[in-house]
């Protein structure tokens, strides 16, 4: 596992955002092999959900064959 530090919260989540976008467009999910995504629950990751809906809706990312499991 690597371990990658970031100034604050918002650019942590910043950079997971991307990391999640950029590992689903190159899955190149398909709705027999969709990219299967693991969500926490709890606070820490608000801010994560909240840029995801963000890049949704500028047209960054389609969620259209992921299938989510909440931990």
């Amino acid at each position: 596992m690597r371990l990658i530090i970031r100034e604050n919260p918002d650019k942590a989540s910043e950079y997971i955002v991307n990391y999640i976008i950029n590992r689903i467009k190159h899955f190149n999910p398909t709705p027999a092999h969709p990219f299967v995504l693991g969500l926490p629950t709890g606070s820490s990751p608000v801010a994560i959900y909240r840029l995801l809906v963000a890049a949704y809706k500028e047209g960054r990312i389609s969620f259209e064959n992921v299938v989510t499991f909440n931990m």
